[in-house]
């Protein structure tokens, strides 16, 4: 999606949509393939675990015919190959200009405010993330990173946390519930794929699917992900 033609934020933020995320070069060819509009409405360019390969995930996202979402995720939060944070900005800036919307992590917002700043200029929503590999926070704590982050000049916050009892997917549907701005939710583990389903139903904004093979467990394929969420949401 060419940065001049950016569709308008809200439209990047609706509920219900589905990212097919991109993690090896063997699918970057399927991101710029016109087949991939119909398994997915944005793709997420997975930049940390194609940090090697910048210009050609740059030509990529160029060439992708729907919105780019570019992640270049922190070790700490599931990011691959230990990139340090210099390393990780110097990725976000040269491929801001080809993204639709970026994601940076809430813990790291502070440290990447230019980075926010840059994105705004250019009218790109910032999604600010939290990513929990071994539970579900209570609903108070995360309440208050949705303030943090949102204090930050983040325009969409988005929580995969782990899901060990229905007690956290109930955490995550209430917060779903009671969300007044653009708020994705999704849960990992043995419920996450049902969790999917049912906060994508609610009203996530941003729902992951996987193009090829999954990223982490409890993510279905993006397509199957997106006709499901669909099937939902029209009841």
């Amino acid at each position: 999606m060419h940065s001049h033609t950016l569709p308008e934020k809200s439209s990047l933020l609706q509920a219900g949509q589905v990212a097919g995320s991109v993690v090896d070069s063997a699918t970057l060819a399927l991101a710029v393939s016109p087949a991939v509009a119909a398994l997915c409405d944005l793709v997420e360019f997975r930049a940390d675990a194609l940090a090697g390969q910048t210009e050609a995930v740059a030509a990529a996202m160029q060439a992708c015919p729907i919105p780019a979402l570019l992640t270049v995720r922190a070790p700490e939060e599931g990011g691959i190959g230990q990139l340090s944070n210099e390393a990780r900005e110097k990725i976000f800036t040269a491929l801001l200009p080809r993204a639709g919307l970026i994601d940076i992590e809430i813990a790291h917002l502070a440290g990447f405010s230019h980075l926010v700043s840059a994105a705004r200029a250019r009218g790109i929503p910032v999604i600010a993330s939290f990513h929990d590999f071994h539970g579900t926070p209570d609903r108070a704590t995360l309440e208050a990173l949705i303030e943090k982050a949102t204090a930050a000049g983040s325009d969409a916050v988005k929580f995969a946390t782990t899901l060990r009892n229905s007690q956290d997917l109930a955490t995550l549907t209430s917060l779903q519930e009671s969300a007044t701005q653009p708020l994705a939710t999704m849960g990992m583990g043995p419920l996450g794929r049902v969790s999917r389903l049912l906060l994508g139903s609610m009203g996530s904004v941003l729902n992951y699917g996987f193009l090829d093979r999954p990223t982490i467990a409890g993510q279905w394929p993006a397509q199957r992900l997106r006709e499901l969420i669909t099937e939902l949401r029209e009841g």
